[in-house]
């Protein structure tokens, strides 16, 4: 773990030539400004991100010392607490894209601010299904990484490092235990937060942990049928959701590697599983052909005391809404394009961007 951590350290010397893999190069974003002229709903996107991002200004950072959500019900006071420092995801977010589009300064001054209170505030605890929250907040590091000060670079590297040190550390002890979280939805996010900080702090160890954790994630978490473990342990398609969305995320990353030799969309184990057959699997459920009713015979207490909480949607019986399935079929058209018909077909949309998400797909592609 200190190694991960010394090798972080010393690459933010290099930061300046490090590819931004994890959000957009600078090719991408003049095309993302292009794109921003050129369409009105993807300008009306970025008018509604702008906003935020003006808004923010004036915001004071409100980094959450530990990041408290899993195994917590709604209305807890710890859990509330936390989704109030949350929102400060959405604020650098929007932040870091307004300095890229517009070049002002003020914008990168309080997303530096943003960036510097989270570093400094929070502490990791490798808890993977807390820290998959994280993902805005590396998204803009890597996208504003060479125009941030080297020890402001050092301080962010450091801490997203020991993110990644304390997931890989959690999963270490996971897979020596008899619990499933080294396997089920809890890996697939630590694949997503670990590759995610691989490449944003451009750390070789962590790139090659990512992608042998990815390939053996396929293997022992996506079932041949395109169902998932979650699926069935759950006995709903929210987990099954829950676990291709981060995998998703991660197979984005790892395709823009260009010396990576196998395709993550598409890799197939020695299973037959995939997590191209783990969309198709899912896309009926999207479209209405099929229907599920969530959480009938789920394996875990944890569901029931949530139905018993009145969280809604965690009801048993409750018959699994489309809906839920969006950012899915979003994420995997940047893989395979044609799934913007049916995405259009179940929102009742025209445009070829309905989502910021596909606007990101176009100009990442």
């Amino acid at each position: 773990m200190k190694r991960f951590l010394l090798l972080a350290i010393c690459s933010c010397l290099g930061y300046v030539a490090q590819a931004q893999v994890v959000s957009l190069s600078d090719a991408e974003v003049s095309k993302l400004k292009k794109l921003i002229k050129l369409d009105p709903t993807v300008a009306q996107q970025w008018e509604d991100l702008l906003t935020t991002a003006n808004q923010s200004l004036t915001a004071t950072p409100n980094p959450a010392d530990t990041i408290l959500t899993e195994g917590i019900l709604q209305g807890n006071p710890r859990k509330t607490k936390t989704w109030k420092s949350l929102e400060d995801m959405q604020k650098i977010y929007t932040l870091s894209l307004a300095f890229k589009i517009t070049g002002e300064q003020k914008y990168l001054g309080k997303a530096t601010d943003f960036l510097s209170a989270w570093a400094k505030g929070n502490t990791p605890m490798g808890n993977p299904i807390n820290d998959t929250n994280l993902d805005r907040i590396i998204f803009s590091y890597d996208l504003l990484k060479s125009d941030l000060s080297k020890d402001i670079n050092a301080s962010v590297t450091s801490w997203l490092a020991e993110v990644a040190s304390q997931e890989i550390k959690s999963y270490d002890k996971a897979s020596k235990g008899a619990g499933k979280t080294h396997y089920n939805n809890w890996n697939s996010h630590r694949i997503k937060v670990v590759t995610s900080i691989a490449y944003a702090i451009n750390n070789e160890e962590l790139k090659s942990w990512a992608r042998s954790a990815y390939q053996q994630q396929i293997l022992r978490n996506l079932l041949p049928d395109g169902s998932s473990f979650d699926f069935h342990e759950r006995d709903a398609l929210h987990y099954h959701i829950y676990d291709v969305d981060p995998l998703l995320v991660t197979a984005i990353t790892l395709s823009r590697d260009q010396t990576a030799s196998a395709h993550p969309y598409t890799y197939r184990p020695a299973t037959g599983s995939s997590l191209k057959k783990s969309i198709a699997w899912l896309i009926p459920f999207f479209t209405g052909e099929k229907t599920h009713q969530e959480w009938v015979n789920s394996k875990s207490a944890f569901d029931k005391k949530r139905a018993d909480n009145g969280e809604k949607g965690y009801i048993a019986g409750t018959l699994f809404k489309p809906d839920e399935a969006r950012t899915s079929i979003a994420l995997a058209s940047f893989f395979e394009p044609e799934l913007l018909i049916i995405y259009q077909q179940q929102t009742k949309s025209t445009s070829k961007y309905p989502t910021w998400q596909f606007v990101l797909n176009a100009v990442k592609r």
